[in-house]
């Protein structure tokens, strides 16, 4: 029998802060300034409280899988993560805010997720071929694209 994965809990007083989870995922995607990232990141990290969270990188490291492997889990919401994304004022349109980096947001992983991933796939690798399981965490080319991780078209009618 294949027991349930063990995704972190996300507390009502913290969904507010940490935006909506793009359909059909657990990617909760916010935008904001330098002084809201500080309340986001510490709300990520009191959801994560005891293991902490980690990026990407950094959980495609600990699991052995690629970082398109990582983003292909996002994808599919077998794994949480969170973003955010710097607003600036705009040089050009005064009033108007635009996107540091290109939106390109700040993500993390809960690092509980993580461990949990890695052990079901060295628990799968006693029964299963390698070969599926290593495509699985290596994902494809197509999976390296992270622009799902964007803020939505719309992220400017959606600012406090």
């Amino acid at each position: 029998m294949k027991k349930a994965f063990p995704f972190v809990d996300i507390p009502d007083q913290y969904k507010e802060i940490i935006g909506e989870a793009a359909p059909g995922t657990r990617l909760y995607k916010t935008v904001g300034d330098r002084q809201q990232f500080r309340a986001w990141s510490d709300a990520v990290f009191e959801i994560c409280a005891g293991e902490g969270a980690v990026s990407p990188g950094g959980a495609s490291l600990y699991t052995y899988a690629t970082r398109a492997g990582v983003h292909k889990r996002l994808k599919e919401g077998r794994l949480t993560g969170f973003c955010f994304s710097i607003t600036t004022d705009s040089k050009l349109i005064k009033g108007r805010k635009t996107l540091e980096e290109g939106g390109r947001p700040y993500v993390y992983i809960p690092y509980s997720e993580c461990k949990a991933w890695a052990s079901e796939l060295e628990e799968r690798s006693k029964f299963e071929d390698i070969d599926s399981i290593k495509s699985e965490a290596a994902g494809s080319k197509k999976d390296l694209d992270d622009s799902f991780m964007l803020p939505s078209k719309d992220w400017r009618k959606k600012l406090k």
